[in-house]
C-alpha cells in the first residue's frame, strides 16, 4: 500500500479538500496543512482507521516543540510498523512544518483512509480525550 505513486489521484488533491475531509473527520478546525506537522492528526487517521490500534494516551495533542513531534512520530511508525504499511515517514521533513511536505503526506494519507476505512462511527473528540 505505499506504493500510492506520485501519480496517484491522490496527490492532486487540493489542500482545501483535504483540509475540510480533515476538520470534519477529527472535529477540528486546521486552516494549514502545516498544522500537521507535529503528527496528531496522522495518528488520528490511522485511529479512526485501525480502533484501539494507537495509543491515543501518547499523542500529544499540543505539541509544538520539534522533539515533541517526534514523539508522536514515533507512535505513529509503531502503527505502521504493526500493520506493515511500508510508508517511509519523513519525519526530519514533516517537522520542519513546509506545507508541501505536509500537504502530500496528508495526500497519501488520506488516499490510504480511503481504501482502508471501514466507515464506521468515529468520535474524533472521545478518543483524544476531550477538545
Amino acid at each position: 500500500m505505499a506504493n500510492i505513486g506520485m501519480m496517484d489521484a491522490a496527490f492532486f488533491v487540493g489542500k482545501n479538500e483535504l483540509l475540510s475531509w480533515l476538520n470534519d473527520l477529527l472535529s477540528i478546525n486546521y486552516t494549514k496543512v502545516e498544522q500537521c506537522a507535529n503528527g496528531a492528526a496522522f495518528c488520528q487517521i490511522m485511529d479512526a482507521i485501525y480502533p484501539g490500534e494507537v495509543p491515543m494516551k501518547k499523542v500529544l495533542f499540543e505539541a509544538k516543540l520539534e522533539h515533541d513531534f517526534v514523539k508522536n512520530y514515533k507512535v505513529l511508525q509503531t502503527v505502521f510498523d504493526k500493520k506493515q504499511i511500508p510508508k517511509h515517514i519523513e519525519v526530519n521533513k514533516l517537522i520542519k512544518a513546509k506545507p508541501l511536505d505536509n500537504l502530500e503526506f496528508l495526500q497519501w494519507i488520506k488516499r490510504y483512509f480511503d481504501l482502508h476505512y471501514g466507515g464506521h462511527d468515529y468520535s474524533a473528540v472521545d478518543r483524544r480525550g476531550g477538545p
